[in-house]
């Protein structure tokens, strides 16, 4: 009687350990933001149901020690790294030690700070602008224009003198779109 007692918790103990190893392997392979390259031009994408949407483009070497694939990949890995500790809600606009930044918050009274920065944007460029055009809210990419209001919420809100820029909106515009250059489908 306790040896099958014995062999019942063994078995228990064996099935819990392999379920954990499944569900960790899978954890560790769905990263919801990528460093991806498409067309040569290297650009943050977000995985949705639908395949994976690009969020914005990286064009911009910051030195000859930091390419743009380098820059790239941490800038992924900011993504994530807010997006597991649920912080990045929002893409928010300000200055760090002087320099414009997008930060990640998770709501737009937040302030960009050092510990919440995404990346740094060229000297004396206008943050608001420069996220605009990264995010390409105009279509300047190929003419399709992503709303900023409509029924399910605002794109871009302003307070305080700073915008912020809501990611699932941003990614439900994107996923309406007919025909989306910015989605890569599964």
């Amino acid at each position: 009687m306790k040896i099958k007692l014995l062999i019942k918790i063994i078995a228990g103990i064996a099935i819990s350990t392999a379920s954990l190893s499944i569900s960790s392997a899978v954890e560790a392979s769905s990263d919801k933001y990528s460093c991806q390259a498409v067309g040569g031009v290297y650009g943050i994408y977000s995985q949705t149901e639908r395949g994976k949407i690009g969020l914005l483009k990286i064009t911009r070497d910051v030195s000859q020690d930091w390419s743009i694939p380098d820059r790239c990949q941490e800038i992924a890995q900011r993504f994530q790294r807010f997006y597991d500790n649920g912080v990045l809600r929002k893409i928010g606009t300000g200055e760090v030690n002087q320099e414009p930044v997008l930060c990640a918050t998770v709501q737009e009274s937040e302030s960009c700070n050092p510990e919440n920065i995404l990346l740094t944007l060229p000297p004396d460029s206008d943050p608001t602008e420069a996220a605009r055009i990264l995010l390409d809210t105009r279509g300047l990419a190929v003419g399709r224009v992503i709303e900023v209001n409509g029924k399910e919420g605002k794109l871009e809100n302003y307070v305080d003198g700073r915008t912020y820029y809501d990611i699932e909106i941003l990614e439900q515009r994107i996923l309406e779109q007919e025909n989306s250059d910015r989605l890569i489908s599964k």
